[in-house]
């Protein structure tokens, strides 16, 4: 009998734990966003990483309607920064970066529309 209830319990408890990691994410604060921006996982040749986060926070601190629009407004920027010769100056992967950051941020501000 022991055996069932034990059975039972960690049952229980993995489902519990199944549950509460396919909660959906919460938005980051704009700190949060533009500190994992600027933080590169390897070296940092690009000068210009804090300008260029600085640009990708601006957009995930407005309101949009959809999560679409959001998304099209961190487009939006990338291609502007590209445009002006960011990725020519070895900052190509801070772009990269603050463009999917910045799309995951959308993401989590609108998750019922994607």
């Amino acid at each position: 009998m022991s055996r069932r209830i034990l059975f039972v319990f960690l049952a229980a408890t993995a489902l519990l734990g199944l549950a509460a990691g396919c909660a959906p994410l919460k938005p980051a604060s704009p700190s949060m966003f533009y500190g994992n921006c600027i933080t590169p996982p390897g070296p940092d040749p690009c000068g210009s990483d804090m300008n260029i986060c600085q640009q990708f926070d601006n957009v995930i601190s407005q309101k949009y309607a959809t999560a679409g629009a959001c998304r099209t407004a961190c487009n939006q920027v990338y291609n502007h920064l590209y445009f002006q010769g960011y990725d020519m100056q070895d900052c190509g992967y801070m772009l990269d970066r603050g463009s999917d950051l910045c799309d995951q941020e959308c993401l989590r501000q609108y998750p019922a529309q994607k």
